[in-house]
């Protein structure tokens, strides 16, 4: 696997938490960014990329 670009502090890496690091998943629990990206490397289907970086989105793509 390749290495992961975070970016936490660009414009377009904000999350629902408000957080740039954090994101919550849908029963309320809280992850990094990195841990994140790999929950989404690691699922069939379709993902948004709203709160991902274009380099984490390329990344994605990339390990898909």
């Amino acid at each position: 696997m390749t290495n992961i670009v975070l970016e936490p502090s660009h414009p377009m890496a904000s999350s629902n938490t408000g957080d740039n690091r954090l994101f919550r998943n849908s029963v309320g629990n809280y992850m990094s960014r990195k841990a994140y990206l790999e929950l989404l490397a690691s699922k069939e289907g379709c993902v948004s990329h709203r709160y991902l970086s274009p380099n984490e989105s390329q990344w994605l793509l990339g390990v898909r």
